[in-house]
């Protein structure tokens, strides 16, 4: 082990259990080729039961959970106990806490987390080459759309958002902390920005539209029937309105790609997307066929349809639908369904310019539904729906 370990690239995934983590653990064991990581570790909170994880039966991945970045200590003392740790080249950082808190604490958290993180590896990681930070269309100000400038496609180029509203932006501040640790140091980073994330977590993710989707049109069809009409859950301005998703292996390959040329990602931030910008209008009706279902749009007027609350409505349905079907008990009630109606509610423009990781190399894409197509064909193969 020790020989493989000098001969190849070494990884740490924190966040490894999450929709962008999990994608890193099995990219990394092929990408850009199969030999050019002999190790991988993947560091989680919850752990990642080998019976639900679905990854490949490969020696490489080692999986390390109860790693709790909150506390410095804890963090350094857990990590310092993993075998070979020191010999970690490359970390991707796709870790988050404090769903659901106010800016005040999104901002303290997550900032310390990674201020832990990033410490940690600093002491026991002594030849870390590359560290990756994912952060989100939040650094354009998406959430404060009608408050601040805001000109789609949205570029890294632009600049922060200005005050008051920067202050609530915690993504400038670990941007400004990885800034600060990797001064005259061997190491660098750049910043990675994906739009919503579609793609599939072998645990609940409270972040995963892809799957609150799947959930909801298998219950669906199991209740109105094989070929019925689904309308769209969201306004009008929301089914037209252009977007860029992003596929959760394209942007694991991204991660890796940026990491192993430093010269042209050090301290850059790059937006991560499927393609060309799209709407609802184009994605809905193929991922409803999927389900061999027909996505229709939304009404011209009145209220719009909401999914979430449809679900609630048939919870009283739920518990017959997984007996039926004999799929995974405690997914449908730990699904966010609220975060999908948020995400298909979206009235406004918010698609990335991906000139930037073009312009690097970077020029991988897929049809945007297509990144549903594979989220669910996971989801069916971990007995999530039927």
């Amino acid at each position: 082990m020790a020989e493989e370990q000098q001969e190849g690239l070494q990884a740490v995934v924190f966040g490894a259990s999450g929709v962008s983590g999990y994608p890193l653990l099995k990219q990394l064991l092929v990408y850009p080729t199969p030999r050019t990581f002999g190790r991988i570790i993947g560091l989680t909170n919850r752990p990642l039961a080998s019976d639900v994880a679905q990854l490949p039966d490969d020696q490489r991945i080692e999986l390390y959970s109860d790693l709790d970045l909150t506390n410095r200590d804890k963090t350094l003392f857990h990590m310092q106990h993993i075998p070979g740790i020191e010999y970690t080249t490359h970390v991707y950082y796709t870790a988050y806490a404090g769903h659901g808190s106010d800016f005040p604490e999104l901002k303290r958290i997550n900032s310390e987390i990674l201020t832990n993180a990033v410490g940690t590896c600093e002491i026991v990681c002594p030849n870390m080459r590359f560290f990756t930070l994912q952060t989100g269309g939040k650094a354009y100000g998406v959430e404060f759309h009608d408050k601040v400038p805001y000109d789609p496609p949205l570029s890294e180029s632009l600049p922060r958002i200005p005050e008051p509203y920067r202050e609530n932006i915690f993504y400038y501040e670990q941007y400004d902390i990885l800034k600060r640790a990797s001064e005259n140091k061997p190491w660098t980073f750049c910043e990675i920005r994906p739009d919503a994330i579609v793609g599939f977590v072998p645990q609940n993710n409270a972040m995963n539209i892809a799957q609150a989707l799947g959930l909801f049109l298998s219950l669906w069809r199991d209740i109105e029937g094989e070929g019925s009409e689904v309308r769209f859950p969201g306004s009008s301005e929301a089914w037209r309105a252009l977007h860029t998703d992003t596929s959760q292996d394209i942007l694991a390959r991204f991660h890796i790609y940026a990491s192993l040329h430093p010269t042209q990602t050090t301290e850059r931030a790059f937006n991560v997307v499927d393609g060309p910008a799209t709407t609802w209008e184009q994605v809905w009706p193929e991922i409803c066929v999927y389900f061999g279902l027909k996505g229709i749009p939304p009404e011209s007027s009145g209220e719009p349809f909401n999914a979430a609350k449809w679900m609630e409505e048939h919870q009283k349905d739920w518990s017959g639908f997984v007996a039926k079907h004999a799929i995974r008990t405690g997914a449908l009630e730990a699904t966010n369904m609220d975060f999908m109606q948020a995400i298909t509610s979206i009235p406004f423009r918010r698609d990335y310019d991906a000139s930037a990781s073009r312009s690097i190399g970077f020029t991988e894409e897929r049809p945007h539904a297509e990144g549903y197509k594979m989220a669910f064909d996971d989801m069916r193969q971990a007995r999530i729906i039927p």
